[in-house]
Parts: C-alpha cells; structure tokens; sequence
C-alpha cells in the first residue's frame, strides 16, 4: 500500500497539481487587481509622452482611457518627465448675467488641418469671488487674492491646482483686500495695496516655507483705486491705474514712479522677457522696452482687429509667444499668436504671425476678463 503522501508526490512528478491544503489563507491581493493596476501604470507612462491636444480623442476610446486622462497622476508623470505644455486658461464674464465662465484654449493636434483650436469650457473650476479680486498664475496653480464677497472685503488667498481643478486655502492674509497687486518673486508671494489706508499692512508678503505672512516696512501708502493690471517684471511688482501707477521694488522695500508712459497702459498689457507689450490705436502693438526705457510701435500685424477695445481685448505671455484675444462681432472670440522676437545687437523689435482663427461663439455679450499661461 502506497501511503497518502507518497500518493501525492507521485501526483505532482505526473504533471498533476498537489491539492492545496484547505487551511492555508489566501493571497491578500488579487492577481487581477495588481494586473489592472500595472495596465493603469502602463497607459499613465505611455498617455503623458502624447501632447494634450490629443487628450480628447483618447478620452473618446473607453470609460478607462477617460478616467485616466482626467486624473492627476497624469500630470505629476508629464512634470517628472519634462513633457509640460503652457495652457491657456481664459475668465469670460457675461454682459447679462454677469457671471464668470472659464476655458481653456484646446490646440489643434500637429499634421491636421480639420480640427481648429478652440476655446473649451472647464465646467469643474472652482468658485472665485464675483469682484475685486486679483487673478495671477504661476507654474501649475493659479492664485486667486482677496476680493468682495456680499459687499464685504475677504482675505482669503486661494490657489487652484490646474492638473486635477482641486483648490486649497493660504493662511488668510492681514487684511482684507480688493484690487491688490499680486506678484510671485523669489518664491514668495507679495501683495500691495488694496486695503484701507494708511495701514501697516500695507505690504504683506507671505512665506511658503514658513506658512506666515509678514508686514513689510515701506516708504509710503499709495492709492490703488481703479487698478487696471498688473505683473512681474525684472523682479518688482507693476501695478497700472487710470490715475496712479507705480513700481514696487521688494528688495529696496520702496515704491518707485513708473516711467512708462500711462496711455499704453491698458488692462491687456503683458511682460515676455522683461518686454512689455499692449495695444495701439488702429490695428497697431505697442512694446516697452525696460532696459533702453523707450516705447516701439508694431503696425498691421496679420488676423488682428481694425481697432482695438480695452474692455474687449486682452493678451498674455503664452510660454514666451504673444496670444491675442480679441472680440470680432458681439458673440464671437478670436484668437491671434505671435512669435515676439529681438535682436541684442541692433536694439530691434519685430514679430511673427503664427496663426489666428475663431475660437469660441456665445449666446450673448460678453467681457474677457482675464488670461493665464499655465504649465502642466
């Protein structure tokens, strides 16, 4: 008589399987689990090495495809791989409702020509306040300071992270603000004005590290009612007005007279390269060149409007190219780029048409409010 074990291991040199014992436990993962998992790892590697304008089309493929083009992962691979693309996010406010609506400009995939860059709508962005506030991007994120809420000033500082539309809050800033100056320099974040004045808050500059923010000792006070823009260039912080506009330098702690001459200075106005470009009258561009402190004036350029509206117009430094927005007919958004370029040596100023087409049609009129680069 063979004993059970011996049985057994006869069993197994037969090709057949031992039986498995009972009251072994079970894996504590499913192989088909894991298998998903490294399929999902699979498909994020390989959908972050595809440019965005082909998003879309993946999207339409399965109900997998679609959730994992939404999800952030995506984009911490495409950072981590330096295949980053500049987006183009884009505030409209309706003249009849008077509600804010944002978009995103979706750019044709290369080597077609039947799809066309349009302006899509991001239905999941979060809630900004309906006034005063101050709209700045940077990298990723946009950051969204102050504002009037009820007729009430806020400190709250939001920051909204483009690659999943989630949102999370700064420490609320000294004071409540409206209309403040906004700019990131050296990896803090400054803000000036806005408040009721004097204040010795007057110039708040928060840490990342820290997590705090601080007063910063300056020489004056200055008006900012009726602020118009501002930004970032060669490292201080540009505020325009109708009727004051000035520099603040945060290394100095001082505020300086802007030199520039104020009639170029519309809400549309944008740095590239410590250049600031805005509108002229009459299909014309305007460029501010900081280092030689004089104003060159750029005519006809392909695909632009006969003249340009403040209120209507806008532009933004669109990863180093020049994006033009602009309103052809009361309902309709147009878009135009260019290519700015310099040469050192002979001081000159020209540019380059890239494209220009329509972009977006609305039901009603409307303002562009408001144009960010974004990277992600």
């Amino acid at each position: 008589m063979m004993s059970r074990s011996a049985a057994s291991s006869v069993g197994s040199i037969a090709g057949e399987p031992p039986q498995k014992n009972m009251l072994e436990p079970a894996s504590s993962s499913s192989p088909s689990l894991s298998l998903a998992l490294l399929h999902d790892e699979i498909a994020v590697s390989c959908f972050a090495r595809v440019p965005r304008c082909y998003y879309p089309v993946i999207s339409l493929v399965c109900k997998n495809f679609r959730r994992l083009i939404a999800s952030p992962e995506i984009y911490i691979e495409r950072s981590v791989i330096h295949r980053t693309e500049h987006i183009l996010y884009v505030a409209i406010r309706s003249e009849a409702t008077k509600t804010r609506s944002w978009y995103t400009l979706n750019l044709k995939p290369y080597g077609t020509t039947e799809i066309s860059h349009r302006l899509v709508p991001v239905p999941s962005f979060p809630p900004i306040p309906s006034s005063g506030t101050t709209i700045i991007s940077a990298g990723s994120e946009i950051y969204v300071v102050g504002g009037c809420i009820d007729g009430e000033l806020v400190s709250t500082v939001s920051v909204i992270d483009c690659r999943s539309h989630t949102c999370r809050f700064l420490p609320n800033m000294k004071e409540p603000r409206k209309c403040a100056a906004v700019g990131l320099i050296e990896g803090k974040l400054y803000v000036v004005g806005g408040c009721n004045a004097p204040s010795l808050n007057w110039v708040e500059v928060f840490n990342f590290k820290k997590q705090t923010w601080e007063s910063v000792l300056s020489l004056d006070n200055v008006d900012l009612e009726e602020q118009m823009n501002c930004f970032v260039m060669n490292d201080k912080v540009y505020r325009m007005g109708q009727k004051t506009s000035f520099v603040y330098d945060p290394k100095k702690g001082i505020f300086e007279e802007a030199l520039t001459s104020k009639k170029f200075w519309m809400n549309g106005s944008c740095p590239i390269d410590n250049m600031l470009y805005g509108f002229y009258r009459n299909n014309g561009l305007v460029a501010y060149d900081s280092v030689v402190g004089c104003w060159t004036v750029f005519w006809g350029f392909q695909g632009l409007p006969e003249k340009f509206e403040g209120c209507t117009s806008t532009m933004v430094n669109h990863g180093g190219r020049l994006a033009i927005l602009f309103k052809k007919s009361p309902t309709e958004i147009w878009c135009t780029e260019i290519a700015m370029e310099r040469a050192e040596e002979e001081g000159f100023i020209g540019g380059k048409f890239l494209w220009s087409n329509h972009v977006l049609t609305l039901t009603d009129s409307f303002i562009i409010e408001r144009a960010l680069n974004v990277t992600v």
